[in-house]
């Protein structure tokens, strides 16, 4: 104990830095993940908006507009010039801001104005300053927000997404709308995909960081901070807020730019304080590829550092008060336990290899010695039970050996008593079929169900003989209510029993001969279960997410208590002319498609779940 003691403060005093850096490590990674869901939630929530103004341009109004105002175009011999010319114009009349009403589609116009308002009563903030849409020649077709030249095809934006689809400006501050914000620029398709003109949104900073805003406001601390980074790494957000006009690169934007999406660096500044920094870049979402930003998490180690040190002097301490008391401790425990219970520790342990022999010696402790008589009386005790469960278990193997023989013995009887006569019964019916063939529909009829018969029988010892050795299965769909007619035709029904059988078209997968034989035998069971008595037999039909379920329910009297747990083993029977192997059988093949059969009472049903996909 004094070594363990002694070890232990040497322990804490060597791994205090390693400790140190592990929790480093532990909560650069916690931050990784801050820094990693906060990019991801920044992601899905901008492929979210660029999404919902995707949705604009299938509007028919949209659709609409563009390709008339297309068609119209398509009509002047000279577009280029007559774009130039209503440029001219309309800067020549309005003077440095352009006004084009009078060129936009008024019912378009207020159309995206109502969108906008809906976006300001929703989020409670604007969200579009500029909001407006051109046709496949870049004029302007409708404006419903902000300031816009007449003619947009000569702008860069507008080819890149005529050209790819989407477009996207860095986050600039227009002093027009006083907001931060992000321009998109979206393609529009007619039905066919043929290219008919582009949406341009100037979405502000307060809405694509709303969400990221109250995540980073969650973990922000007075040692941690949330820092967001564009592509060029300026500082776009950081202690709570939007500080993108200010022009501030990270100065460790190179070295995160030169690693993975996702990692942390430990950085030391000026004043020796050492910051850990948890990034996670952009990576998109969904058919959103990112704009290249960074979220950064940046954590002061120094909180870290104080709690290790108020630890390890705690370590120290500690282990110096149990170095002490373990000697004294340790004087006492040797002497009056340790040995005792070394002896006790090597008779366990001659017990365990079967030396019953072997006998513990008088302590000078009550305790150890109420002990060491109880391992003496426990070494008879397991002597005695070892040889009881080994003629326990000889006698059980020879048990099981014995019905197993018989069970083969049966099956041989059977194949030997049964096939030549069901081969002559085959063959009889062969004959009268082919005699009477045409002469009778009702001696017809009666010819089919023995040769169902004679199959099914066939088929049965079939089953006995292979009762350990499977046969495959031959699968496919049947119609229930077909399997049951067809099962009840070769039973003899007592007119005191009635039977409700589904109806409908429900079908199920399965070996249909097979699953009749399982069939009849649970039939038959009900039937011998009710006896003269007067009784109904209930089939149910239903299903679950995965399974067919199919239930057999009597009237008859409950199956005992005793029975009912090994009323599916072979030979088991509480009829005095059963074999005992209908419902092993029954047990067997619905095992075989991978299902399962069970039996319980109050009333008295028997349930088969079948797989609804079977190979």
């Amino acid at each position: 104990m004094f070594s363990l003691f002694l070890i232990f403060a040497l322990f804490g005093i060597l791994i205090f830095d390693s400790s140190i850096q592990e929790m480093k490590n532990f909560l650069a990674t916690r931050n990784e993940s801050f820094s990693f869901g906060m990019m991801q939630n920044l992601d899905q929530y901008i492929e979210k908006r660029i999404g919902d103004f995707k949705e604009l341009s299938k509007l028919n109004l949209i659709q609409e507009t563009l390709i008339e105002s297309n068609v119209k175009f398509q009509r002047l011999q000279d577009i280029k010039a007559y774009l130039q010319l209503q440029e001219e114009q309309i800067e020549f009349e309005s003077g440095t801001t352009p006004f084009i009403k009078d060129v936009l589609d008024e019912e378009l116009t207020e159309e995206l104005i109502d969108i906008i308002g809906f976006y300001k009563d929703e989020y409670d903030y604007d969200v579009i300053e500029e909001f407006f849409v051109t046709n496949a020649y870049g004029a302007n077709v409708a404006l419903a927000t902000g300031t816009s030249d007449y003619r947009q095809d000569d702008e860069q934006w507008w080819q890149d997404t005529k050209d790819y689809g989407i477009s996207f400006s860095d986050v600039e501050f227009l002093e027009n709308y006083g907001s931060y914000s992000v321009a998109f620029g979206f393609r529009v398709d007619d039905n066919n995909g043929n290219f008919i003109g582009v949406i341009r949104a100037l979405i502000t900073l307060d809405d694509l960081l709303s969400e990221f805003s109250e995540e980073a406001k969650l973990i922000t601390n007075e040692n941690r901070n949330v820092i967001l980074l564009d592509d060029t790494g300026k500082i776009i957000y950081s202690n709570g807020n939007i500080i993108a006009t200010e022009e501030i690169q990270a100065s460790y934007f190179d070295l995160i730019s030169q690693q993975n999406d996702v990692g942390f660096l430990e950085l030391e500044d000026q004043e020796d304080d050492i910051r850990l920094v948890s990034f996670a870049q952009s990576t998109g979402y969904r058919t959103f590829e990112g704009l290249g930003w960074t979220v950064i998490v940046e954590q002061n180690d120094s909180s870290i550092v104080n709690e290790f040190v108020l630890v390890r002097d705690s370590i120290i301490l500690s282990s110096v008060v149990g170095m002490f008391a373990s000697i004294i401790l340790g004087i006492i425990i040797s002497f009056f336990i340790s040995d005792p219970l070394k002896r006790l520790s090597k008779i366990s342990k001659a017990i365990s290899e079967g030396n019953f022999k072997i006998k513990t010696k008088k302590s000078k402790i009550d305790e150890i010695r109420i002990i060491e008589k109880s391992f003496n009386k426990m070494s008879d005790s397991l002597e005695k039970l070892i040889e009881t469960e080994k003629q326990l278990a000889e006698a059980n193997v020879k048990i099981k050996n014995e019905r197993l023989a018989a069970m083969g013995e049966l099956a041989a009887s059977m194949a030997h008593d049964m096939k030549n006569p069901l081969a002559t019964i085959r063959s009889s019916a062969e004959i009268i079929k082919r005699s009477q063939q045409g002469r009778s529909d009702e001696i017809e009829q009666v010819i089919a169900r023995m040769d169902r018969s004679i199959e099914r029988m066939s088929h049965q010892i079939e089953d006995v003989l292979n009762f350990v050795r499977l046969t495959p299965l031959n699968i496919k769909k049947i119609n229930v209510r077909k399997l049951l007619d067809s099962a009840i035709e070769s039973l003899s029904i007592p007119q005191s029993i009635k039977l409700n059988l589904p109806s409908g078209e429900d079908e199920i997968t399965c070996d249909p001969q097979k699953i009749e034989i399982v069939t009849i035998n649970l039939i038959l069971n009900a039937i011998q279960a009710i006896g003269k008595n007067d009784g109904i037999i209930t089939v149910r039909i239903s299903e679950d997410q995965k399974n067919n379920i199919l239930e057999f329910e009597n009237s008859g009297p409950e199956i005992s208590k005793d029975f009912i747990t090994k009323i599916f083993e072979p030979l088991v029977t509480t009829k005095q002319k059963g074999t005992g192997l209908g419902l092993s059988i029954s047990k067997n093949i619905v095992e075989q498609h991978g299902g399962t059969i069970s039996a319980r009472n109050k009333p008295t049903t028997f349930t088969i779940k079948l797989p609804k996909k079977l190979e």
